[in-house]
């Protein structure tokens, strides 16, 4: 888990060194500073304006597609292309693992892990 590209580890890193730099009341008193500061910030005009700027950048694609009308196009692209990665997935699955003549459509790969587990029984 990530937030603002923090780790876990980082975040208690900045934690405990907050902690021996201001101390558990400075800790305290910075913390709802910087609350403060964020949500002035979040409740700001100027955010409202980027927040929404970054919706229509997100968001510009697709209305430029239904503007010239190539929704269709692009949707079946979409699917043929995925059919053709499936496709691609199926083929080089069974090169990867090939299929044994001996276990029907089990892979060498499951075979030997069985073959194991049954060996290892015998020697119990």
């Amino acid at each position: 888990m990530q937030f603002l590209g923090i780790g876990p580890l980082e975040l208690l890193l900045i934690t405990v060194i907050a902690v021996v730099v201001l101390g558990p009341k400075g800790m305290v008193s910075g913390a709802r500073q910087v609350g403060k500061a964020i949500r002035k910030i979040v409740h700001s005009p100027i955010w409202h304006e980027i927040v929404d700027t970054s919706r229509e950048i997100r968001e510009f694609p697709k209305k430029l597609a239904r503007e010239v009308g190539i929704e269709k196009d692009l949707e079946e692209l979409r699917r043929s292309t995925q059919g053709t990665f499936n496709d691609f997935d199926r083929t080089h699955q069974s090169n990867i693992f090939p299929v044994s003549e001996q276990e029907g459509k089990r892979s060498n790969t499951e075979s030997s892990v069985q073959r194991i587990k049954s060996e290892e029984e015998n020697h119990k």
